[in-house]
């Protein structure tokens, strides 16, 4: 038989150490298995101080940069025994991402930690890439051996709340379901039994759906107010309005950006050196996002050599696909009059106050409304709130301005070429109801919104976008003024710099 060892309390207090400095979970970095040639089951093992094969030990220090392997090892070694069993209760990871890395929180991770004694929902929410399901990895892969079992589940497929019930209660007992109320009852039993914790990702994808209000609200609310010994941890982009986060038994935690040293961490991981000049301006840009800040990392060394002040001083974002699709996505899910605000936000480019923002409106809106319609978007984690002493003002983060400035200029294209084709102005939207260039201002010429309109324009219509832009304006005169809204001033803002 092959030799067997375990590691002490020291040494895996120096194996933490290790992992950390290269932002590796202890078993959800897929790379760390793999590059020790085998699996997570046995990194679980080397975690929870079992004895695995000497070769496969040395094979788990070696892929975090310690080369004296016995220094972590108990003294004494035994045979390996295949029979000893892997992990005990339940250990369903099957759903769950690999994280390549993973960097600071450390005063999330403690909340958590504090939090599971006693709450039975909570929900980590955030915009796109701030690492909510990063987080809920981390702390799960800490925290699993508190837990007779942990299952992870993904909602980003939208689920029926049958089919997510119909798998968990496969996990206990190999078992299925066709009812509703009789799977909730069965997943209690086994909750109030059991310690677990489940973590159920991407609550955001189910939110509009039929069920959300019918099915899967009740269900959350039950879990939450039944007496049970488990935990279940939720990630979702916002926080749902149906389900206030108040008491012991709900907890939310808002995820914002990293800190200025894990990030810096983050960066440094990815071939910067650390030492760049304009590295906090570019983590403050981005709000410390981790998953921006993966993004643009990559194009400053291939673009601008690793100059990042190079790169700030072009004075514009990164977002990438991927990212952009994710805020799209959140961007999509909101009312017509949330939608305005951010549009309206947007064009400020600064932080607004209430009351100022209240006035751009078209038509006079209820205060109670306006300030519904900012709560919602607060909890969205859209807005960034600036709080002075006499008032309060609202902007984006400027990822969020990005992508709200790109879908603002994309329906505005869109609107001009059905107006073209139809000669009736009742298909101008944003046109009507928004104002393309910032209130009081004259530089018209350093607009991002008009400026990005105009191209746009130019490309479809050339050199006959300025009689265009004079058709559309000879469409308004026997129109109301609330027809019309602002409709002129865009087509007249559009026509300036063309010297007409």
């Amino acid at each position: 038989m092959s030799k067997s060892v375990n590691a002490s309390t020291e040494g895996l207090a120096i194996a933490d150490r290790a992992r950390k400095r290269l932002g590796w979970t202890k078993t959800s970095t897929a790379r760390w298995w793999q590059d020790a040639h085998t699996s997570r089951a046995t990194l679980r093992r080397f975690w929870h101080g079992d004895r695995i094969q000497r070769d496969i030990f040395i094979a788990i220090c070696a892929a975090v940069g310690i080369s004296d392997w016995q220094a972590i090892a108990e003294s004494c070694e035994a045979d390996f025994d295949p029979a000893i069993p892997e992990f005990p209760g339940i250990r369903d990871w099957q759903e769950a991402p690999d994280l390549d890395s993973f960097f600071g929180r450390d005063r999330e991770l403690a909340q958590l930690e504090q939090w599971i004694s006693t709450a039975k929902i909570i929900i980590i929410s955030g915009m796109g890439g701030m690492g909510k399901t990063a987080l809920a990895l981390a702390f799960a892969d800490a925290m699993q051996l508190q837990f007779h079992g942990l299952i992870w589940r993904s909602l980003h497929h939208s689920p029926s709340l049958i089919a997510l019930l119909d798998s968990l209660l496969y996990s206990f007992d190999k078992t299925s379901v066709t009812n509703i109320a009789k799977g909730t009852i069965q997943l209690l039993q086994y909750l109030k039994h059991h310690r677990c914790l489940l973590i159920l990702d991407g609550l955001e994808a189910v939110l509009q759906s039929p069920e959300w209000e019918t099915e899967y609200s009740e269900f959350i609310q039950t879990l939450s107010r039944d007496r049970h010994q488990s935990c279940i941890l939720i990630t979702s982009r916002e926080q749902p309005r149906t389900i206030p986060l108040e008491g012991k038994n709900l907890r939310g935690l808002t995820l914002l950006g990293l800190r200025n040293t894990a990030a810096l961490d983050l960066l440094k991981s990815r071939g910067l050196t650390g030492k760049e000049l304009g590295l906090s301006a570019l983590i403050q840009l981005y709000r410390g996002n981790p998953f921006a800040l993966k993004i643009v990392t990559p194009f400053i060394q291939t673009v601008f050599g690793g100059n990042v002040a190079a790169f700030l001083n072009q004075n514009t974002l990164i977002v990438g696909d991927r990212l952009r699709t994710l805020l799209h996505q959140q961007l999509e899910r909101l009312s017509d009059l949330e939608r305005e605000i951010l549009y309206w936000l947007a064009i400020w480019q600064e932080p607004v106050s209430f009351c100022r923002l209240q006035t751009h409106f078209l038509v006079l809106l209820d205060p109670a409304a306006l300030l519904e319609g900012i709560a919602s978007l607060e909890r969205r984690s859209l807005l960034e709130s600036w709080f002075g002493e006499e008032s309060s003002a609202f902007t984006l983060q400027p990822l969020v301005m990005q992508s709200v400035r790109e879908e603002l200029v994309e329906r505005a294209t869109a609107e001009m070429k059905r107006v073209v084709q139809s000669h009736d102005i009742r298909y101008f939207k944003v046109w009507r109801s928004l104002m393309f260039v910032r209130p009081g201002t004259d530089d018209i010429a350093g607009d991002r919104i008009i400026n990005q309109l105009r191209e746009n324009l130019w490309q479809i219509y050339g050199a006959t976008l300025p009689q265009t832009l004079q058709n559309v304006l000879a469409l308004l005169p026997d129109q109301s003024p609330l027809a019309v809204g602002y409709i002129g001033c865009n087509a007249i803002a559009l026509l300036q710099p063309l010297d007409l």
